[in-house]
């Protein structure tokens, strides 16, 4: 919503935002954005927290934090934190995805049933197949694992750190919607969540235990 006000009133609304983000987890007394000093915040941190779209939730609390700490790392200029995490998460995320996700699915049978894998490639390659991931999301997230994740894994040529933060920590967020984020192909959100298809195996594996659901209505008097 902060990118639909007028550019100053944006900034500032940002800026506000980027407070909230230096607050230490653990206080004694309530806290809020009058807390940290406005000389603390400068307008390339709150640009940074505009240009990110994170998932506004995650059904399985773990990702909720990591997203939480590849925003604030990005925000803050921690472009190197931004980037492995935002792997980490990634790496983590295809592998739950296609482990959870097989039992629903016609068996891969040089993946079955196997546990994490370290390259990206046979689970982008599942989970495309299975219609989760489009072919443009496939290969940006096989040329972020051959281009990023592993230049800086293994002692290669970093040479925009920046680009490579904002880049991974956008594939994050896009990856960890599709499955945990309630993503609008599967829920509609109004005053309540509404699942769109409970026989997704998505909501059957990732959500149907974390929500109340309503009982269908019974037939007769």
């Amino acid at each position: 919503g902060i990118r639909a006000l007028p550019p100053e009133q944006a900034l500032a609304e940002a800026r506000r935002h980027v407070k909230l983000l230096l607050l230490p987890l653990m206080h004694t007394r309530p806290m809020s954005d009058s807390d940290i000093p406005e000389h603390l915040i400068s307008d390339d941190m709150a640009e940074r927290y505009m240009a990110l779209s994170p998932p506004w939730a995650s059904v399985i609390p773990e990702f909720r934090s990591i997203i939480s700490e590849i925003e604030q790392s990005y925000v803050l200029g921690l472009f190197f934190s931004t980037v492995s995490a935002s792997c980490v998460v990634i790496e983590r995320m295809l592998n739950l995805a296609r482990i959870e996700l097989h039992p629903h699915h016609a068996k891969i049978k040089k993946l079955w049933p196997k546990g994490p894998l370290n390259d990206w490639g046979q689970n982008i390659d599942a989970l495309r197949q299975w219609g989760y991931l489009d072919d443009a999301f496939g290969r940006d997230l096989t040329s972020l694992y051959q281009k990023v994740r592993c230049d800086y894994l293994h002692s290669g040529p970093i040479q925009n750190m920046a680009a490579d933060a904002i880049r991974a920590a956008g594939l994050a967020f896009r990856l960890v919607e599709t499955f945990l984020g309630f993503p609008p192909d599967l829920f509609r959100i109004t005053n309540q969540i509404e699942c769109l298809n409970t026989s997704d195996p998505r909501f059957l594996v990732f959500y149907k235990r974390h929500l109340c659901i309503q009982p269908e209505p019974s037939g007769g008097n």
